[in-house]
């Protein structure tokens, strides 16, 4: 017995060991990646130019969702998120979003940071237009059975008369 616990020891050891090394990617896993996850990104940002909220909100995550904060406003929800989006899709007749830049980060295999910056162009159903707003999104996307959902959102706006 004294002779095998050192080795029972050992192994145990370098198992602990193993399972606390991080897993480093590849640089073409990493180019994987950041091609899935900004691929769907941009199906979001088409369904957002539709005005489709059920096509919209796939994407989001419904056991992992953390919070959007949008502006001054901060949803705890999915379902806040979706109701508050869904209200302001009734009040719009059109609108187009053109991304004008993304930045992705993978920070792990399942867990990647996706920046954005993107033009709108809204035109109401009141007839009131907004044209060129800015906006700047940040997205947490997280895999979850093998799908890329987005877990966390904070997004900023600038109308296009601000400097």
């Amino acid at each position: 017995m004294k002779k095998v616990l050192p080795l029972i020891i050992c192994v145990l050891l370098s198992g602990v060991s193993c399972s606390n090394q991080s897993t480093e990617l590849t640089d073409e896993q990493k180019a994987t990646i950041i091609s899935e996850v900004e691929n769907q990104y941009r199906n979001v940002v088409s369904d957002l130019s539709s005005l489709d909220i059920e096509k919209w909100s796939q994407p989001y995550s419904k056991d992992n969702f953390i919070s959007v904060n949008s502006l001054i406003n901060y949803f705890p929800t999915f379902k806040e998120w979706r109701d508050s989006v869904t209200y302001k899709f009734s009040l719009r007749e059109s609108q187009e979003v053109k991304i004008v830049d993304i930045n992705t980060t993978v920070l792990s295999p399942d867990l990647v940071l996706l920046t954005s910056i993107a033009n709108w162009d809204i035109l109401f159903k009141s007839g009131e237009q907004i044209k060129d707003s800015k906006t700047l999104a940040s997205l947490l996307w997280k895999k979850e059975d093998g799908v890329w959902k987005i877990i966390h959102i904070h997004e900023s706006w600038q109308e296009n008369n601000e400097e």
